[in-house]
């Protein structure tokens, strides 16, 4: 199965949106270089699909500019379930694992746009398991975890 990298999305400090970058360095256990969450041991990447994205747009009746839902990866064509442990590979080696969805039930979320916030439900954390430069639109394979 695969998907196409739609925006690698970066920014300064926590609690303010990430904006989009034409490229991002992703490191061996710390995550995405120049990122608010680079170095946590923890949910190095967020993840949203596209689609998830443009029907939140569509109940909203507005757009979210990517970066504004705090993740860092927007990818199309993902399934809607992401099992624990799936491997996203890319061409330039970068291999990311899916270590957690959404947030803990009563987890505190301090990031909004517009009111909005989609990772708590919607989105993934991923851990950098081999690091490279990503692009944006390179197509990303998935390795689901047999269960």
């Amino acid at each position: 199965m695969k998907g196409i990298v739609e925006a690698i999305c970066i920014s300064k400090q926590r609690q303010e949106a990430k904006l989009p970058v034409p490229a991002g360095i992703f490191e061996k256990g710390q995550g995405l270089s120049g990122d608010s969450h680079y170095g946590m041991k923890e949910r190095q990447i967020s993840l949203l699909r596209l689609e998830d994205i443009r029907e939140a747009e569509k109940e909203a009746g507005f757009s979210f500019p990517f970066g504004s839902l705090a993740e860092n990866l927007v990818i199309r064509e993902l399934p809607e379930e992401l099992p624990l442990g799936t491997l996203l590979r890319f061409p330039q080696g970068v291999v990311l694992r899916v270590v957690e969805k959404g947030k803990r039930p009563g987890e505190p979320h301090s990031y909004d746009f517009r009111g909005w916030c989609l990772l708590p439900v919607k989105g993934y954390f991923l851990e950098v398991l081999q690091g490279g430069t990503l692009l944006s639109g390179e197509p990303v394979e998935l390795e689901i975890p047999e269960e």
